[in-house]
This record gives C-alpha cells, structure tokens and sequence, in this order.
C-alpha cells in the first residue's frame, strides 16, 4: 500500500451513521479487527485496554439503548429500524481510567486503528464517547472491574449514505451537516486544509 492508499482508507474512514441492519457482522471478523487493535501502542506498552465485542442481536440492541448519536444534528434522533448498527467493539479500560489522560490515549489509538480495519474490511463505523454509566453492567463490565471508554459502532453502510469531506470554508465551518440529495443522504464532513495546521 502506497501513502495515496493509506490516505484513501483514512479518508473514507469517516464517520457512519446509518447501516444496512440485514448484513450481520460476525464475532469472527470482530476478532480479526481486535487483533490488528492488540498491535497498536500503549503507554508504557503496558496493554491494559480490554474489547468487548457485541454482534448478538439483543447485546447490540441493548448497547444501542445507552448511546447517544450525533450531538450537532439535533433534529435526528439517530438511526431508524433498519440502519442500525450490527456490532460493537467497545474499548475498556480497569475501573477508574476514564480519568486517565493516557488511558483515554491508548483508547483513541485503538479505536481508530479498529475503525481503519473495519473500513479496510468493508465495514464502517462511528466512534461514540457519549454513553450512560449503565452501559458497563448491561455487558457485564463492572463486575470484572472494567469500564467502556469508546464505542465503536460497526456494520455495512446503508445503501443509500454516502459520508463525503468538505473544505472547511462553507457557512457551516467546522460542523458538519446532512441533507439529501437525489436518492442518497449525504453527511457532510469539513476538514481544515494542510496549511491551516501547520504550526
């Protein structure tokens, strides 16, 4: 793979959020996923995150139940019946580490090295940070002294979402936004352009 590549799969790594909810994903793709996660670094190599892996109908609905989607699209209440997500990795670490700063880092590596293997296996996915306290007892976590720090909601993408990114000088600005256009939802992502990084 070619650094144009590896930008292709970056690029159409963007967040979903609307699945096509009769393509299951199995356990053992989830697995997969999780063993490219476990090569990503730690701190101190220390290796602390455990995975949680939801693909059952009733554990995924159920994971479903304590998240919220979306916090700048306030008029969509998140995915109807039918584009939910199929599976969840959830990202955990021992009980107190969402106060860690870098517990919370090993997180965010392994949650986007997972969303770019799911992306690279033809799934996508949407990283949530916005979830209740009673998620870590619905799956079971508390009681072996872990706590979810990300969700990653996975599946196949619906038929109809196309995720595009945008430059960042619309009216919109840094926000991004949806709306339709033909047959498809389009969500739109800004993105500031190299020079506007560079320090």
């Amino acid at each position: 793979m070619n650094l144009s590549e590896f930008a292709d799969v970056v690029a159409s790594s963007r967040s979903y959020r609307r699945f096509d909810e009769s393509r299951p994903v199995s356990r053992e793709l989830l697995e997969e996923l999780v063993a490219c996660a476990r090569l990503a670094p730690t701190g101190n190599n220390t290796q602390l995150l455990r995975f949680h892996l939801s693909c059952e109908r009733d554990e995924v609905l159920e994971v479903f139940s304590h998240h919220r989607w979306a916090a700048l699209l306030r008029d969509w209440d998140g995915p109807a019946p039918g584009e939910r997500p199929t599976a969840y990795v959830t990202v955990c670490g021992p009980a107190g580490s969402r106060a860690s700063a870098i517990r919370n880092q090993d997180a965010g590596i392994a949650a986007q090295t997972l969303a770019l293997a799911a992306r690279a296996s033809g799934l996508v996915g949407c990283m949530i940070a916005s979830f209740d306290a009673a998620l870590a007892d619905a799956l079971g976590l508390a009681e072996k002294n872990l706590e979810p720090l990300v969700l990653l909601a996975l599946g196949y993408p619906a038929a109809d979402e196309r995720v595009v990114v945008e430059p960042a000088d619309t009216p919109h600005g840094l926000s991004y936004w949806r709306e339709r256009e033909g047959d498809a939802w389009v969500h739109h992502v800004p993105k500031l352009g190299v020079e506007d990084l560079l320090a």
